[in-house]
């Protein structure tokens, strides 16, 4: 298994996962989470993330104080 070294810490980091086990392991790591699941995933399963999407589409990256993105 190979380790990387990272100078962010986990509170600045913005994961966007799909799978119900990664958004556990995100939030374990102290990492902010967008979940974007399969529409046949029970809606139990979105209570650890952030925030949920049906698409990535709708992600807002000023909700985040990110910069918008560019048309």
């Amino acid at each position: 298994m190979r380790r990387f070294e990272c100078d962010v810490e986990p509170n600045n980091c913005l994961v966007f996962e799909d799978a119900p086990l990664g958004v556990a392991a995100a939030k374990t790591a102290g990492m902010h989470v967008v979940m974007v699941p399969d529409a046949r995933l029970d809606v139990s399963h979105h209570k650890e993330a952030d925030q949920v999407h049906s698409s990535l589409l709708d992600f807002n990256p000023s909700s985040w104080g990110l910069q918008p993105f560019k048309d």
